[in-house]
């Protein structure tokens, strides 16, 4: 059968800080890139361009994981398994392919998030593809690997993306499909999506798809045929390629794939948390932060404004140079107020005002677009 793999990323076109890698990917089988490094079923690895694998997590009891969504808290993902694991006994019983499992890394233990069972899907559905819309806490969004007719909707076909509310409850039952479905519709998207692909691999985000395919496909508009390494975005309008996964062997698909976390906002309390600014010789000044509360702030921008004219901010510094939270800056003439604002896959947030009201962003930015959600 020919497949896509799908994954709702954020895709930049204005600015380098926002480009399409890193990404998370898991192979369908093992596989060998062209740096000499074995990507296994069971473990997930950054890509980074240029072509840069690393290994960032393995999963126990070597299963196949065919969904991978990364979460805002530090080192806490989602997955799903192609085939029933109790992940070598992390699992009080095993987990079913429709199933969702989550990773807490805070206490190194794994639990069903979301049981399919509970919501209608049949058993024999597999779930694969995963991606949490609105942050840590809100919606799930999930495909199928074969047609599932779940009420009051028509069938769900495998290329489509289904959206799940949480109910309030801490149980992996505790969910419900929303009334706003699909959260994408593969027949609707421009030329349509063949009903016989299949959608595996999702991070949703502002509405953009991102998938890659195991065979030579054809799409439109505009019309081009795109090949397995490269990774196809929707952006709702029209097809193009989001990024070509160098040193990838033909023979293996990308069967999970996640983007970044969100790229959060700058803790304010305690005090502690808070940025400092200092004075130091020659007229420049330090700044000194917090990191953001969301795992997908890879880097940071600093933004200046003229006090009085508040709002007037706009970037003068897109890079937190050694990653180390502190940053010299030459200030400009005058009176100036200060903003540090995380960024990843996209831009983050710049805070709230005294009245609780975000801030709004930079008449020249770091990164685009901007993802405000809240802290996991």
């Amino acid at each position: 059968m020919k497949r896509l793999l799908f994954l709702g990323c954020v895709a930049a076109f204005v600015s380098p800080a926002s480009a399409a890698t890193p990404i998370f990917i898991v192979p369908d089988v093992p596989t060998t890139e062209s740096g000499g490094n074995t990507l296994q079923t069971w473990e997930i690895w950054r890509y980074d361009t240029p072509p840069a694998y690393s290994l960032v997590f393995s999963v126990p009891g070597s299963p196949t994981l065919d969904a991978i969504h990364k979460l805002d808290l530090a080192g806490d993902w989602l997955l799903s398994v192609e085939a029933a694991s109790d992940l070598a006994g992390f699992l009080p019983a095993p987990a079913e392919p429709r199933d969702v499992i989550r990773y807490d890394s805070a206490a190194g233990s794994y639990s069903v998030f979301f049981c399919g069972g509970a919501v209608g899907i049949p058993a024999g559905v597999n779930v694969d593809a995963v991606s949490m819309e609105g942050g840590d806490a809100g919606n799930l969004i999930v495909s199928f690997d074969v047609p599932v007719d779940l009420l009051p909707f028509p069938t769900f076909e495998p290329a489509d993306l289904v959206r799940f509310a949480p109910t309030g409850g801490p149980l992996c039952s505790d969910w419900a499909i929303a009334a706003a479905n699909p959260s994408f519709d593969a027949s609707a998207s421009g030329g349509g999506v063949a009903l016989s692909t299949n959608g595996i691999g999702a991070d949703g985000a502002l509405g953009m798809t991102v998938f890659s395919v195991d065979v030579p496909t054809d799409l439109a508009p505009p019309a081009a045929t795109y090949l397995p390494a490269t990774l196809v975005q929707w952006d709702g309008l029209t097809y193009s390629a989001f990024e070509t996964l160098a040193g990838w062997p033909a023979g293996s698909l990308v069967d999970g794939i996640s983007c970044l976390a969100n790229p959060g906002v700058l803790p304010i309390s305690p005090a502690s948390d808070q940025m400092f600014v200092s004075k130091v010789g020659g007229g420049d000044i330090v700044l000194d932060w917090s990191a953001s509360c969301s795992s997908g702030a890879e880097d940071y921008g600093i933004y200046e404004g003229t006090i009085g004219t508040y709002y007037s901010h706009t970037m003068i510094d897109c890079d937190d140079a050694g990653s180390d939270l502190v940053e010299q800056i030459t200030p400009a003439v005058g009176s100036n107020y200060y903003l540090v604002v995380p960024h990843g896959k996209a831009e983050g947030s710049y805070g709230r005002d005294s009245a609780g009201a975000e801030r709004p962003f930079g008449g020249a930015v770091c990164a685009t677009p901007q993802i405000l959600t809240p802290c996991p």
